[in-house]
């Protein structure tokens, strides 16, 4: 992996007691291969009480021409 394809966490949660269910939430961002766009990953995993996993992922593309521009447009 070079460093355009390297992930930068944005957040992490860990939750979880003894007798409850643990949830791990992240959210990362970073830069596809070819460097137009801005990836967006949304992980979560939760393990029942049972010990059962449940994953989920979502990522989403952002061009990185049309943040710039949304950004210009609302600059205050």
């Amino acid at each position: 992996m070079n460093d355009a394809q390297a992930a930068m966490l944005l957040f992490r949660r860990l939750e979880g007691a003894a007798r409850q269910p643990l949830l791990l939430h992240e959210l990362e961002a970073r830069v596809s291969a070819d460097g137009r766009d801005l990836v967006l990953s949304r992980y979560r995993e939760r393990y029942t009480a049972e010990g059962k996993p449940y994953r989920h992922e979502a990522h989403r593309s952002v061009p990185i021409a049309a943040l710039l521009r949304w950004m210009a447009r609302h600059e205050r």
